[in-house]
């Protein structure tokens, strides 16, 4: 899924980096609080003309620099939460009586499935069938181990599929199984979060978001996550060339680049595959500075696994 998107930036000159936690915004003591640049793991320091944060919501409210807490774009953001989700990929022994389609379910626990065998063409299979399967709301689920989830999920499958898939493995046999957990993944929506949806183009002059949770005419989805990512790449377009074209436009102050210190405390630290970068807080020793910039000593995360 990714691949094709990663090879659209390399072959155009971008670079796409993974393993590689951001875990401090180094901002500007300007009238705005610009952004500097990010401070990633081992110590490197880089900068950009523009930051655009794609960030799940709960990682950025977190991680929303104190000087930044108290605007109504980033106060109004805080209402917003995100709920557990189990992503769940199942291989069959033998071909389900499926359609070629993404399948809104009636189960109480799988909220949408699909076979990847008839719906992908990476899993194009014609023997056998491989369904992948949202479980949410996950809430209460997402602590359990993978034996339970798996095992909750074929009593869920055996209703979908009564003569094809029993609980007990004495139909279509499951052959092998994988899933990965987020415990925080999209937004809950409840009365009144509409409102606390934030644009993409935030009140810091070189900072814009996106993600589902931000406004665009889709709820918490992968359409409404790509729907975001090309509203937050025309704002930063736009204000480019507003800004260009501007004689009285200052560029924030940048701070100094610096490379990866292998010997820094947390270079050797690694996301576990099928986990997510977790947050974690510290100062940091003998910060590099540009002219008025400073640190803010808050977070961001960084899916490591694009």
């Amino acid at each position: 899924l990714c691949e094709p998107l990663k090879q659209y930036i390399t072959e155009r000159g971008g670079v796409v980096r993974t393993n590689a936690p951001v875990k401090r915004i180094l901002t500007n003591d300007d009238e705005g609080n610009s952004v500097s640049g990010l401070l990633l793991q081992g110590g490197e320091v880089m900068n950009a003309d523009y930051y655009v944060s794609a960030m799940p919501v709960d990682a950025i409210k977190k991680l929303t620099p104190d000087e930044w807490r108290d605007d109504s774009y980033f106060k109004k953001m805080m209402g917003l939460k995100g709920v557990p989700v189990i992503n769940i990929h199942i291989w069959f022994d033998r071909k389900l009586s499926t359609v070629d389609n993404l399948i809104f379910s009636r189960s109480k626990l799988l909220s949408v499935y699909a076979d990847m065998s008839e719906a992908c063409a990476e899993y194009a299979d014609p023997n056998r069938s491989m369904l992948e399967m949202v479980f949410a709301p996950a809430k209460g689920w997402v602590g359990k181990s993978d034996e339970e989830i798996f095992a909750a999920t074929m009593e869920e499958l055996e209703c979908l599929f009564p003569e094809e898939i029993a609980a007990d493995g004495s139909k279509a046999k499951a052959v092998k199984y994988s899933m990965v957990k987020t415990a925080t993944s999209v937004y809950e929506t409840l009365p009144g979060c509409e409102a606390m949806r934030p644009s993409q183009t935030s009140p810091i002059s070189n900072f814009f978001m996106a993600g589902d949770f931000t406004k665009q005419k889709y709820l918490a989805s992968m359409e409404g996550a790509i729907l975001s990512g090309q509203l937050a790449a025309k704002a930063v377009a736009q204000t480019n060339l507003v800004r260009e074209k501007s004689a009285d436009w200052v560029p924030p102050l940048k701070a100094d680049e610096r490379q990866f210190n292998e010997n820094s405390p947390d270079a050797k630290d690694f996301t576990p595959d099928k986990q997510l970068y977790r947050v974690t807080v510290g100062k940091l020793e003998e910060p590099s500075q540009s002219g008025s910039a400073k640190i803010i000593l808050d977070f961001f995360q960084q899916i490591a696994n694009v």
